[in-house]
């Protein structure tokens, strides 16, 4: 079983229906109980875990909590009528998950109210067990692995699953009309790198009450792995979009040259936009098609993704980011085939910092894959200076979990890219670019008139190899226009970064549409 069956866990559970009461038996801080809790206590609590060298969560988990299979493992389900909140009619809820199959590492989860924290403490008989599994041995206690987050997001009177918190430090959510697709985590380290990568844990959570009518919850966490600790706040709002607002100090133990600040983790398996492509009847498989960026200069980037036979990196460097993205563009259900998945309805997730990250890069890693049982696309701010140890590092940035980045759109963007060998000659590959938006601009149609000198309407570039026959026709069919061309490689050469962008009275119209081509 692979990571991505263990993040699908939280959506496999069917959405709750709001009761107004219920039996609070978690229970929470009373005024008078608990320690005093803020920020600023868990910020000074990281900087002094920082001090000592990692170590990790204590291990509760009995062995044979650590030998269930999926089946075992879904079948441990939390009362509905024990969730956090559920007899407040405050406008959220919160269940929690126990630890156990491939969730090893218990956290501490804490509830906040008046100021004051108090430790929520695990029990069997807050669970209920199916027939694939038994209640942990008498005497244990495997401890919880996360929580989710309830609210109405779909319909007024129903309580739906639109936030979950689980494994390493993981978490997802999804917005009004979606289901579960990509996630993000709070920090990546080593990336692809070696020996191997760095997965940080949230080892404990503070969940704050909200006020009566709220439109928001807040959550604390603390990061903690052998190279960092960190302390994050989430505040969390569900409209139309999830939004959260994310603060982070960071505690380096050592340092470290290759982090991902808001790093996003996706799958993109095929598409008619990559040379690779299964043997199935389905057109195409992936939660994100695009990294979406728009840079410091101004200028909005869209690259489709890939899976290459080879790990690609891509870094493209930058100045004060203004946003950064992992984009499910394609939303038409018959282009996917698939009536189950439903990767059409996958979210988009959007990062604005909410103050500068400076001089760095957006870095995408591309892992080959063949399944789509696997997380293989990952997307990051990677800062230009290593944090070094013994340093800290506050972020403030915006995660928006919505179907499209939250832009004004005034340009052209890439309605699909298309990939194929060319039937005229051998050994070149024929790309289609479909651009949308392009009517209120100034171009010509090569279907009606020949556009002559075609830098006067477009920048087509390679870094390596020859671009040839490249044409602009209006699409007649689904409206904009397509770039077509083909691709002669350099020989020898196993890959190559295309751009192309329209211009319009010698001015940039659209998206700057980067592929990487690999052999």
């Amino acid at each position: 079983m692979d990571r991505r069956d263990v993040l699908k866990l939280g959506a496999g559970f069917a959405a709750a229906l709001y009761f107004t009461r219920h039996a609070d038996v978690i229970g929470e801080a009373r005024a008078d109980d608990g320690e005093p809790f803020s920020f600023a206590t868990l910020v000074e609590r990281a900087r002094q875990l920082s001090l000592s060298p990692y170590a990790p969560p204590a291990d509760t988990i009995p062995a044979n909590y650590k030998d269930l299979n999926y089946d075992q493992y879904r079948d441990i389900r939390f009362k509905r009528e024990e969730a956090l909140w559920a007899n407040d009619n405050l406008g959220f809820t919160a269940e929690f998950f126990s630890a156990g199959y491939l969730y090893t590492t218990p956290v501490q989860i804490f509830t906040v109210a008046n100021g004051r924290a108090s430790e929520l403490k695990y029990r069997a008989d807050l669970f209920t067990y199916g027939q694939n599994v038994t209640p942990p041995p008498e005497g244990t206690a495997p401890g919880f692995s996360g929580f989710r987050i309830h609210t109405p997001i779909d319909k007024a009177y129903q309580m739906d699953e639109f936030a979950v918190f689980q494994g390493a430090s993981y978490f997802r959510a999804k917005a009004t009309g979606q289901g579960y697709g990509l996630s993000a985590r709070g920090l990546a380290i080593d990336t692809a790198q070696p020996p191997r990568d760095e997965f940080p844990v949230f080892r404990s959570f503070w969940i704050v009450r909200p006020e009566s009518g709220a439109s928001s919850v807040t959550v604390f966490a603390l990061l903690d792995s052998t190279s960092v600790s960190g302390a994050y706040k989430f505040v969390i709002s569900a409209r139309a979009n999830t939004v959260m607002d994310v603060d982070c100090t960071l505690f380096p133990r050592k340092t470290m040259a290759h982090v991902g600040i808001a790093p996003l983790t996706s799958m993109f398996y095929f598409a008619p936009s990559t040379s690779y492509r299964a043997d199935e009847v389905r057109n195409r498989v992936h939660d994100s098609d695009g990294l979406a960026i728009w840079n410091g200069k101004g200028e909005h980037i869209w690259r489709p993704l890939i899976n290459s036979p080879r790990v690609q990196f891509s870094s493209f460097v930058d100045d004060a980011v203004r946003g950064f993205g992992l984009v499910q563009r394609e939303r038409r259900g018959d282009r996917y085939e698939d009536f189950e998945a439903h990767y059409e309805q996958r979210p988009s997730l959007w990062v604005e910092p909410r103050e500068s990250f400076g001089q760095g890069s957006v870095d995408l890693v591309e892992l080959p894959t063949t399944t789509e049982y696997f997380d293989n696309i990952v997307a990051y701010w990677h800062p230009k200076e290593p944090l070094a140890a013994g340093v800290s590092y506050a972020y403030k940035y915006r995660l928006t979990w919505c179907d499209a980045p939250p832009l004004r759109i005034n340009y052209a963007t890439v309605a699909q890219t298309l990939v194929g060998a060319s039937l005229q000659n051998a050994g070149r590959r024929l790309f289609n670019i479909d651009f949308a938006g392009t009517e209120e601009f100034n171009l010509c149609d090569d279907s009606d008139e020949f556009c002559g000198d075609k830098s006067r309407v477009m920048e087509l570039t390679a870094s390596a190899g020859t671009i040839v026959n490249a044409t602009i026709r209006r699409n007649r069919v689904s409206g904009g226009h397509r770039v077509a061309f083909e691709y002669e490689p350099a020989a020898g050469s196993d890959e190559a970064d295309l751009r192309c962008a329209l211009l319009s009275d010698g001015k940039p119209i659209s998206e700057v549409w980067i592929y990487r081509w690999t052999a």
